[in-house]
């Protein structure tokens, strides 16, 4: 091989390493978000509320520790910070529920996101959770149902609420873990398997959603966040889903969440003080300055 050809994919080599570097947030454990529930009255509605939440949770590393990969911080971290709406995918592997994203494990059972909740809960009694669950990988090597094991799961811990609604007040809801049930036959939480529409925006019962996850710039992506936000201060809709979560189909290199997270949450940081939010701005690559923005809207 020629030393100009060798010269010219080494320079590419570079320009796509600086790339990668130039696109994934940064991980911040930032300051302890404490027991921000606290300062909140009882009768506050659950629709008003500014709430910082995470999508695909627990995808913390994926293929090459890029393509897909969600989050930078375990959820011990992100309830820390102040996130309290959590959207975790899982799959029944040998009769154990184990986090995924797709077609990745995450090395973390659902028994152990559900502990920290609970230590969490436990220490800081006037906080609650939001937690969606979703199947998202068919069975392996299993010889019991999906829903049966999850919701014997469930029920084993007694702060997840047995409701199969929202709570309609932070007086109602503080010290429980409220579901949303993403997957099949569920019997508690509040049902969203069924009508789960795929990157738009959708009425689900008592839910607003905004999860258009294929963009082609991030400027699309804030433009549906903006939407969502107008909605949201209606306070139409018992809870309202906001994903600032996207990936671009055609991106190169294929670091999907992280590069439209790179534009979208710097945005979110500099424009959600300045906007009325009700409802959950679910993230990926959550922030202690992301979080702090959203926690501050509660307090305006």
């Amino acid at each position: 091989m020629k030393k100009k050809a060798i010269i010219k994919i080494s320079v590419m080599i570079l320009a796509c390493i600086a790339a990668l570097m130039a696109v994934i947030p940064l991980q911040t454990a930032g300051k302890d978000g404490g027991a921000w529930m606290a300062e909140l009255d009882d009768a506050r509605e659950l629709n008003s509320l500014a709430i910082p939440g995470t999508h695909d949770s627990g995808a913390t590393h994926s293929i090459a520790d890029l393509s897909g990969k969600c989050q930078s911080l375990a959820i011990d971290e992100q309830l820390t910070l102040g996130v309290r709406f959590f959207d975790i995918r899982l799959k029944l592997d040998h009769n154990e529920l184990n986090v995924v994203h797709s077609f990745v494990d995450q090395d973390t059972r659902f028994d152990e996101v559900l502990a920290d909740m609970v230590n969490y809960l436990t220490e800081n009694p006037s906080e609650f959770i939001i937690l969606s669950v979703k199947e998202d990988a068919d069975p392996s090597s299993s010889d019991v149902d999906f829903t049966e094991k999850l919701e014997s799961t469930l029920l084993a811990c007694e702060l997840v609420s047995r409701s199969t609604s929202l709570p309609k007040t932070v007086g109602e809801a503080r010290g429980k873990i409220h579901i949303i049930s993403r997957y099949a036959d569920s019997t508690i939480g509040v049902p969203a398997y069924h009508g789960w529409a795929d990157s738009t925006s959708f009425e689900l019962g008592e839910l607003y959603v905004q999860d258009r996850y294929q963009v082609d710039d991030a400027e699309t992506k804030i433009r549906d966040i903006e939407t969502a936000l107008e909605i949201g201060a209606k306070k139409e809709y018992g809870l309202v889903l906001n994903f600032a979560s996207c990936y671009y189909p055609d991106a190169f290199p294929p670091t999907y969440a992280g590069l439209p997270a790179h534009v979208i949450n710097p945005w979110l940081t500099d424009n959600l003080p300045e906007r009325e939010v009700c409802g959950v701005i679910l993230c990926d690559f959550i922030t202690s300055e992301l979080c702090d923005a959203i926690i501050g809207d509660n307090f305006r």
